[in-house]
């Protein structure tokens, strides 16, 4: 009997754990799938994915400029 509740203490514990480090394995798989499908699209149609990015990275460095130049009217 208290081998089964060292059993479930540790399976337990073993689950609070889990829960607690999901957020954080997950944001791990969600980059390097992200990463694994940046590359894949750059070999499968190059120009195609080199614009998108072009474009994504435009539409941040476009948005810091504005925030910067909102920060100063104000």
């Amino acid at each position: 009997m208290e081998f089964m509740l060292l059993w479930w203490d540790n399976l337990d514990d073993a689950f609070c754990a889990l829960r607690h480090l999901a957020p954080s394995i997950l944001g791990f798989i969600v980059a390097a799938a992200l990463f694994v499908a940046t590359g894949i699209a750059l070999v499968v149609s190059t120009q195609t994915t080199l614009t998108i990015l072009a474009v994504t990275l435009s539409v941040g460095l476009i948005d810091i400029a504005r925030r910067r130049l909102q920060a100063n009217a104000s």
